[in-house]
């Protein structure tokens, strides 16, 4: 998992990849973990806002 303060952020122009964790992102991985990060938030957001 790439830390959440990156997913903040936008991925940086003319960079190919970032390095996170041992693992090599590529922007199109970079945007959909950070799609997947934010659907997941809005998930537990919900779940808590409703109890």
């Amino acid at each position: 998992m790439i830390g959440e303060y990156l997913f903040y952020n936008d991925f940086p122009k003319g960079v190919r990849s970032i390095y996170c964790n041992g693992r090599t992102y590529t922007r199109e991985q970079f945007l959909i973990e950070k799609e997947k990060f934010f659907k997941r938030k809005a998930k537990r957001k919900n779940q808590t806002s409703s109890v």
